[in-house]
């Protein structure tokens, strides 16, 4: 198969709360999709949750005032539902897993795809924590990997791709072009972890979130206020590393000896790198003014739509 050449069928197995979404970004991007699901009822359920999803779209651009893209029927017709996976694996070019959280659900689904999918077809599981590279066997593992999507899919950029021990570059390759094609964001990770990236600082979160309120510091409401008004304004435009570099990473090291700073803080403020001020930390810049600039532009955009949006309220 041509690589450079994006499939004009991929096939979605699970057409539950992620796999639907995923079914409808590529129908949006005129890509025929096979919805597959062993539920009848979860079927007609995901498909009036694509239209219901399709019209909160064209909500959102009509308070925008932007160009309206193509119509729900349009996307509609590239969804096609089946109870049929056998049926449909055949012609699949691309498949993305979505089945539930389960080992033998997902070994079970590799089992038919392997006996009916052509054997240069990619295999990529939405699974957030199974390392299932170990836990699973495939007759060509190559094919085999991860493509963590977040919910909602068809609005969240990010999608963590992480391949295996035998996953080969091409279907990494593959799998970050289709992705892009579609307007995702994919980040390519280096080796497989529970959690991948983002859920693993979110975890993080949820841990000193739980030990604040068992020590009776705050409530579960003023936790997340405090969150939305502060580093929620500022972690879409910085993240965390570039966040450092504002703050300098000398005073991130305080006055910690060398041996007690982690190795990629230590090798930074050792050769003077120390953010913004110095021109060079995790990231490069020109002029401190200038990125200060462009920093608080970003933040005051972003504060802007927060509260033009939900004005840090939660949402009913």
């Amino acid at each position: 198969m041509d690589t450079a050449k994006q499939p004009s069928r991929v096939l979605v197995v699970g057409a539950g709360t992620m796999g639907h979404s995923i079914a409808q970004v590529f129908a949006q991007a005129g890509i025929t999709v096979d919805l597959a699901d062993t539920n009848a009822g979860v079927l007609e359920t995901a498909v009036r949750r694509i239209a219901a999803n399709l019209s909160t779209v064209k909500e959102a651009e009509h308070s925008s005032g932007a160009e309206p893209t193509t119509s729900i029927e349009n996307v509609l017709r590239f969804v096609k539902p089946t109870t049929d996976l056998s049926s449909v694996a055949a012609e699949a070019e691309f498949i993305f897993e979505a089945v539930y959280e389960s080992l033998e659900a997902k070994q079970a689904v590799f089992d038919l795809l392997e006996e009916h999918t052509p054997k240069e077809a990619v295999i990529a599981s939405n699974t957030s924590v199974l390392d299932l590279f170990e836990e699973t066997k495939l007759s060509h593992p190559e094919r085999l990997l991860c493509a963590h999507w977040f919910a909602p899919p068809h609005i969240v950029p990010l999608v963590e791709v992480v391949g295996g021990p035998e996953t080969s570059a091409k279907a990494i390759d593959r799998t970050v072009s289709l992705l892009e094609s579609v307007g995702k964001r994919p980040v390519v990770m280096r080796k497989f972890v529970p959690g991948f990236i983002a859920n693993r600082i979110m975890m993080a979160m949820a841990d000193a979130a739980e030990e604040l309120i068992d020590s009776g510091a705050c409530t579960p409401a003023e936790i997340d206020f405090a969150i939305k008004t502060s580093v929620g304004v500022r972690l879409g435009v910085v993240g965390i590393f570039q966040s450092l570099d504002f703050n300098g990473l000398d005073l991130i090291a305080g006055d910690r000896l060398p041996e007690e700073l982690p190795s990629y803080l230590r090798s930074k403020v050792e050769v003077g790198d120390l953010g913004v001020k110095t021109g060079r930390g995790f990231h490069e810049y020109k002029s401190p003014a200038e990125a200060l600039s462009s920093r608080d532009l970003a933040y005051l955009a972003v504060l802007h739509a927060l509260e033009t949006s939900t004005d840090f309220a939660p949402i009913h």
